[in-house]
This record gives structure tokens, sequence and C-alpha cells, in this order.
């Protein structure tokens, strides 16, 4: 009865066209939003984390230490301490409404974020926010102590986990191509490397030469990840698992609702099997070109290319080896 009620008030106050039918809520759990999942199986079975917080598009997601997950997100910098059951809106008022990127060290607990009023660090207790960086931060990418930072402005890198920074892309590579397109995410499965573009995957075996994924063209592919149950490709058009030499080698991950894009994802250091990525219900932007260094500094970051609020650790010197793990 109270549904069909608020129907009601909401066509007498115009809200609503009259003929409008009873509103349910919930009707799709994802009709107008974007999630962070998680998976604890390689990717098999996924969770919905924002099933209880909906957001339109998670930029971004970092969890080391589960069951502790970060959302840089479209609504905010969201926290949870329990795996998405509840989350809480963190972090200083001036960094923004969108939060473009996040990222919590898995050696001190500290934690970087940025938006709109720039990239802020904080200890693991959050008792300051410092500014570390004026600029909005469009992407971040954390190796270690190493951490390199695409913003409106131009590269900064840091060399002590993000307190201070220096303009410029110290490390930076020169990006890889795959039949003439940047290369946004590598990894190898067995004796098959694939590299994903922003127009398909490709894949080849070892002496052989790439060919086009069939089902991928015209995809972004902005994830890949080998598993022990072949590769998983996040595309601007849900999650696939690629299953070379199969029947059907290229069938969508049911638990993704395929219009969600694919961003960011992340696999803790000490759980292989735990997976968790950042998706949008639109696309996220494609990267512009990016300026290549005359060398890598010996010990730098690989070439970076960034994607709305990622970067994609990009492998020159061959592509990744074993279970591929990606960071923005």
């Amino acid at each position: 009865m109270l549904p069909v009620l608020l129907t009601v008030l909401l066509v007498l106050a115009g809200v609503l066209p009259a003929g409008t039918s009873t509103i349910t809520a919930a009707a799709h759990p994802h009709g107008n939003w974007g999630s962070a999942y998680r998976s604890v199986d390689g990717g098999r079975i996924w969770f919905d984390l924002n099933r209880l917080h909906p957001v339109g598009t998670v930029f971004d997601v970092s969890a080391p230490s589960p069951p502790r997950v970060w959302e840089a997100t479209d609504r905010g910098l969201l926290r949870s301490d329990d795996l998405g059951n509840g989350w809480a809106r963190v972090g200083p008022a001036a960094i923004g409404e969108r939060v473009r990127v996040v990222s919590e060290d898995p050696a001190d607990g500290s934690v970087l974020a940025g938006g709109s009023g720039g990239l802020f660090r904080a200890p693991s207790d959050l008792s300051r926010w410092d500014r570390v960086l004026p600029a909005e931060p469009l992407s971040l990418t954390r190796t270690g102590g190493t951490v390199l930072v695409r913003s409106d402005r131009g590269w900064h890198h840091s060399g002590d986990g993000g307190r201070t920074f220096e303009n410029g892309a110290a490390g930076l590579a020169p990006v890889g191509e795959v039949a003439g397109r940047p290369v946004l995410a590598t990894a190898r499965l067995d004796d098959l490397d694939v590299a994903g573009t922003a127009d398909g995957a490709y894949a080849k075996t070892r002496g052989g030469t790439y060919r086009v994924v069939p089902g991928t063209e015209g995809l972004a592919v902005t994830v890949a990840l080998a598993t022990e149950d072949g590769m998983l490709l996040g595309t601007s058009r849900g999650l696939l698992r690629f299953r070379p030499g199969t029947p059907d080698p290229l069938v969508p991950e049911q638990d993704i609702p395929p219009f969600l894009a694919i961003g960011a994802v992340e696999v803790p250091a000490d759980r292989p099997d735990e997976l968790f990525i950042a998706t949008s219900i639109t696309p996220y932007p494609l990267p512009p070109a990016v300026p290549a260094a005359a060398r890598p500094e010996p010990g730098g970051v690989p070439g970076v290319l960034w994607i709305g609020g990622i970067a994609v650790l990009i492998v020159v010197a061959g592509l990744v080896g074993g279970r591929a793990r990606r960071r923005r």
C-alpha cells in the first residue's frame, strides 16, 4: 500500500507523469550505478560491495588489507571496514566531491587519495590529511615506496611513499604498442601473451604475432588478469573470461552486469585468489598519448598509461609473467 501511496503523491506533485506504475525499490541492483566487486576464488564468483551504498562511478579501489576497502567515487572517498556491509565517507572536505584515486600503502597503512582539491596523504589512523599535491590527480600507481601520479598539470613522482613529490615522470619508459595501438594492460597465461588496447584484446603465442581476440573488437580492454580458469578481460562493456582453445573461448562473467565498464583491479599480495575491481555505469575516458622518456632510470617505474582514474602499468621488455597484478 505504501508504494502505491508514494506513487500517487509523486504524480500529484508533478514529479512523475500520470500513469506511472507502482514504485518498487531496487528492481534491478544496478539500474543506475557502478560498484566495486570482490571475488575470493580467482574471479569465478563476484560479490557486489556497493549493494547497500550505490554510487555512480567507482574510479579506483584499494584493498591491500581486507576486510578494509577504499573507494574513490563520484560521491566522495569511501571506506569500509567490513567488506562493504557498511561504508563511511572519510577524508578532508577540500578533496572535493569527485575523488579520482585512492591507494593504501600495504607497508604502513597510510593512504593517498585525490580529487579536484588535490592529492592528500593520511597516516593509518587518519588523524590528519596533508595536501601533498595541489593539482587534481587523474591516475596513481604505487610500486613499493615509489608513487607516480598523472595530474591535470603533468606528471609527478615520489620516492618516499607519497610524503613529498617532484615534478616529472622519473623512470617512465616508452609505452608499448600492439597493432599500432597503445597497450593498456598485459598478462601471460601459460605460453599465451595477451595485450589490451582501446580497440580490443590481442593475443599471441610465444614466437607468433598478435591477433585480435574475436568478440573484443571495438571494446576498450583495460584489465588483463591471468587466473587458474583462463584470462579475465576487463572491458568498456563488462568483464569477459577468455579460455583459448575451448569451444566457447570468450564468455561474459554473469555476476557483473554487461553494461558496466571495468576500471581498476587490485590483488592483495598475500591473497592471490582475492580480486577487487572498480566499475562505472559510464565508460572511463580513453587516455591521451603519454610522453615517452628518453631512458628509464634504474629501478624506475615501468611505462604508465592513464585511463579515467586508473594508471595502467605497461611492461615494455616483455609481457607480465604468471598471475598479473595491476594497480591503478
